[in-house]
């Protein structure tokens, strides 16, 4: 199953220990961290090797930028010639940021506390050359900097003097961002209930064309009994189907667990009680992404669509509330 690819950037000697961290961070979650010294970049012969970071920054979902005190290598297409100015070339880092911003792609940016502290005394001193700066190896980051907050959007900047703060900033910041993936689910639903509608009666006018074909064919009454039946019970699962369509449990399902609707209709059927339904989910999605699964359970929005999918199929709900760890069934 294919897990939300998670690009990180910056420079690297200086904060390899940091990257580190991070990518057992972004693992832990289930996601999949882009890395360049872990070799899961794909470097071609043909190709100079930051060019293909900038081919896999474009296709992360997440980009994630450290800014320190390095300005970092230039690239291949704005090589340094001797003795030029930092400020003068294109880093790699920077390029990599431009091309994610490019497409879009949701950035989170993480600036050491030092560097962002001496880029405010290197705001109010930009005409004094003479100044020099403990913790930044050229202005060419603060120029960096300078580019990053001049943005009108997403550019978020935290900034980090420990790497626990990292990680608990980026779970809030992911969190946020998944809980408006939900919010704009709940929209899209709300904008379909018209065409819903419309498909639903589109059903309801050929159920009607097929009676009246049975009533001028004058079809014997066990003949149009029969049709009668079969008609109503294709209004019944129309109805279902475009409903169970919009419900947020069964999009999240699609969107993350790659199921088909055959397994999601299992998992929202047979389970009778919590219990059953995470050992649903342990045997019906790919263990990796299982943590993060279970955890998004436990959130009361989820739960409300989940029994909201249960009462669509005609099953009772399932009460998420734990007695002594023993999951129940709500009568």
């Amino acid at each position: 199953m294919a897990r939300p690819r998670v690009f990180v950037s910056s420079t690297y000697y200086d904060l390899k220990y940091i990257r580190a961290s991070l990518e057992g961070f972004i693992e832990s979650l289930g996601f999949e961290a882009i890395l360049f010294e872990r070799g899961n970049i794909p470097f071609h012969s043909d190709t100079p090797l930051d060019k293909s970071c900038y081919h896999e920054a474009e296709n992360a979902d997440i980009f994630v930028l450290i800014v320190g005190g390095r300005y970092g290598s230039s690239t291949s297409d704005s090589r340094q010639e001797d003795n030029q100015p930092f400020e003068r070339y294109q880093s790699i880092t920077q390029q990599e940021f431009d091309t994610a911003q490019a497409k879009g792609i949701p950035t989170f940016i993480l600036v050491d506390n030092a560097v962002r502290s001496e880029h405010y005394t290197y705001l109010q001193n930009k005409n004094n050359e003479d100044i020099k700066y403990a913790h930044v190896d050229d202005v060419a980051v603060f120029h960096f900097l300078d580019k990053i907050l001049e943005r009108e959007q997403n550019n978020p900047v935290y900034n980090f003097e420990k790497v626990t703060e990292i990680e608990s900033w980026l779970r809030e910041q992911w969190a946020g961002l998944f809980r408006d993936l939900l919010r704009s689910k709940s929209q899209q639903q709300q904008l379909s209930d018209l065409q819903s509608q419309i498909i639903e009666l589109k059903s309801v006018n050929e159920t009607l064309k097929n009676y009246l074909e049975a009533v001028l064919e004058k079809v014997n009454p066990e003949e149009s009994e029969k049709i009668i039946k079969t008609e109503e019970e294709k209004i019944e699962n129309n109805r279902k189907e475009l409903l169970l369509k919009n419900n947020t449990f069964v999009i999240f399902m699609h969107a993350f667990g790659n199921l088909s609707e055959d397994k999601i209709k299992i998992l929202i059927e047979k389970p009778q009680n919590l219990d059953e339904l995470l050992k649903k989910i342990d045997k019906n999605i790919i263990g990796d992404f299982n943590p993060y699964l279970k955890e998004l359970i436990s959130q009361k929005q989820m739960q409300e669509s989940y029994n909201e999918a249960r009462s669509i199929l005609g099953k009772p709900p399932i009460d998420f509330e734990l007695d002594e760890s023993k999951p129940k069934i709500v009568k």
